[in-house]
């Protein structure tokens, strides 16, 4: 029988295909996006994942994953409490997890050049040290403001944004405003990969 701390493969048609678990807790949308993204790109280089909202879908046992991605979206300074409490919960697991993990956050002030390197330490470094969790890499994203009449984002929630995006590039306050860059996260999935692959 195979120990549970050993890296979990599967055989799919004669090959070996690692799995990695991509965890995400998002507000509006932004995050799980990111997520879906980073799954398609996982899909690409022939490994196998699983996808899970930490809010909505049961947590399974992370001994059975290659590598683990994990991220969250970000509103007043704080991660998703969902997130905080999966890592919380699971910090244990996550730290002797064989494989690699990786952290991201998606904010509005990422994508702000003068703060970048602000949201990054501060919201990822700094917030997993202070949980006592050790990640291979992390890295923060721009995020997606909705300012528009049909946004799902509360009113005030809204008023925070438009107050928010007076510091954003080319912040239009009555329309859609995504300031995640893609080639950055394709970048940082890649990067992942030849980790989990061993390149």
């Amino acid at each position: 029988m195979i120990e549970a701390s050993i890296v979990k493969v599967w055989c799919d048609l004669g090959r070996m295909v690692m799995k990695v678990l991509v965890a995400y807790g998002t507000r509006y949308g932004a995050t799980q996006g990111i997520a879906e993204k980073m799954v398609e790109w996982l899909k690409e280089n022939d490994i196998d994942s699983d996808i899970i909202n930490v809010k909505k879908d049961q947590w399974p046992d992370l001994a059975q994953y290659a590598g683990l991605i994990i991220g969250s979206g970000i509103r007043i300074g704080q991660w998703t409490k969902e997130v905080k409490n999966f890592i919380k919960k699971q910090k244990k697991d996550i730290n002797s997890l064989d494989g690699p993990k990786v952290f991201f956050v998606s904010s509005g002030y990422a994508a702000i050049p003068e703060r970048y390197l602000e949201i990054k330490e501060e919201y990822c470094k700094k917030a997993l040290d202070g949980l006592g969790v050790t990640v291979d890499d992390y890295e923060a994203f721009g995020g997606l403001m909705n300012a528009s009449p049909d946004s799902p984002v509360g009113w005030l929630d809204k008023r925070m944004l438009k107050i928010a995006g007076r510091a954003s590039p080319n912040f239009d306050p009555n329309g859609v405003n995504d300031y995640r860059d893609w080639e950055k996260i394709e970048a940082f999935t890649k990067e992942f990969i030849e980790i989990l692959k061993g390149k």
